[in-house]
Formats: C-alpha cells, structure tokens, sequence
C-alpha cells in the first residue's frame, strides 16, 4: 500500500539518522549509515514522488504528512538539510 511504502521509507531514513548518531556502534557500522544516508530518499524525496504520481492515479507513494510516522523517528526523517559528522 502507498502509505505503508512511504512510511517505510521515513522510518528507514529516520533510523539512518539513529544508526548514525550511536556511539555505542562500532565506527564502521556508523559509518555505513552516513554514507547510506547520502544517497537514499529525503522526506522532500518522498513528497516529491508522492504529487509526480498521486496514489490516487495509482502512485506509488502516499504524501508524508498524510501517513503516521512520526512517534517512530527518535531524531525525525532524514531531510535535505539533514547533516552527519564523519563518525571517529
């Protein structure tokens, strides 16, 4: 269903961000997630995907603020403007 993908894909960039951020991880695994993180969708992404092919003309996506996402992403979605150190 396009909701559930889009979820999906804001959990998944939202648990880069966690992944990233724990420094309880081995630096390599951190690592893996910022570089991941460069290149997988943003929330802008997201949204611009969902309004190229409305689900209701059976697009893919369902637009991010009209899916339940939010109380799983502990440092929200990964965004545009989203920023990662290199993990030392």
């Amino acid at each position: 269903m396009p909701t559930e993908r889009t979820r999906a894909l804001l959990w998944a960039g939202g648990f880069l961000i966690e992944l990233a951020r724990d420094k309880r991880l081995p630096v390599e695994v951190r690592r893996r997630a910022v570089v991941i993180a460069r290149h997988f969708p943003t929330k802008e992404d997201v949204t611009d995907l969902a309004f190229l092919q409305p689900i209701e003309s059976g697009g893919p996506l369902a637009p991010p603020d009209e899916v339940a996402w939010r109380d799983d992403c502990k440092y929200g979605p990964l965004l545009h403007g989203s920023r990662f150190g290199w993990p030392e």
